[in-house]
């Protein structure tokens, strides 16, 4: 059995993800190190037990502390090859804002800059994270990015980065209500990526901002029909 903790950072979340072994998923903003660990520490978590850092996606908001998590726990990096040119890079690719709070804001995310890291482990096509010590598995789910992914659970747990969002002003206000992200490289994949995460059981939906969110809104929200 997993459980899933939410860790609130200054401008997204990341998660613990605690089975036979922890892992983290998403590692924040550059300058995040510390308190993640931090709060890895008060659930009951040595940082140096971590078996894996995995990224949904490769923007700055989930990668930027994550090389200096790895020489801080020895945990290894993965991402999907479609997004680890950024990881290595230490930007984002451009971005295509979804409304104009995300245009006003995309100026400033574009020009961000992290370490340039080169990832340990890239994934391409669904993969079992059984080696890590988790009984869950990590899929595609394009749309925010090309080498989005999504971390399933059997608990009916779904971690899925910035596929979706909850709430407004970057989840701060109404965390539980489902939204669009406020970038999105191509809707069409982020709608059928949205159907596959909802198809595969997904009860709970963990997000890069706000939330969590529950299965049958996130279906109402997107005209994708009630889920048992």
């Amino acid at each position: 059995m997993s459980t899933v903790h939410t860790l609130r950072l200054s401008r997204s979340n990341a998660y613990l993800v605690r089975g036979e072994r922890p892992i983290l998923v998403d590692a924040g903003s550059v300058g995040e190190t510390d308190r993640i660990l931090a709060a890895v520490r008060n659930k009951g978590v040595e940082p140096h037990t971590l078996a894996l850092i995995l990224l949904t996606h490769g923007h700055l908001a989930v990668t930027g502390s994550s090389g200096e998590i790895r020489r801080r726990t020895g945990a290894p990096i993965a991402i999907h090859s479609l997004d680890a040119e950024m990881l290595r890079m230490g930007h984002n690719a451009p971005l295509r804002p979804t409304g104009w709070i995300a245009r006003l804001a995309a100026p400033i995310v574009q020009t961000g800059r992290g370490e340039p890291t080169n990832p340990d482990l890239v994934l391409d096509g669904p993969r079992a994270l059984r080696e890590f010590g988790i009984d869950g598995r990590v899929i595609e789910t394009p749309g925010h990015t090309a080498g989005s992914i999504s971390l399933l659970l059997p608990e009916g747990d779904a971690l899925v980065g910035d596929l979706i969002m909850g709430g407004y002003l970057a989840g701060l206000v109404r965390r539980g209500v489902p939204n669009v992200a406020y970038f999105q490289e191509d809707d069409r994949d982020m709608m059928r990526s949205l159907r596959t995460v909802l198809a595969a059981g997904a009860r709970r939906i963990y997000v890069g901002h706000g939330g969590p969110l529950a299965a049958d809104r996130v279906a109402l929200r997107f005209g994708l029909g009630r889920q048992a």
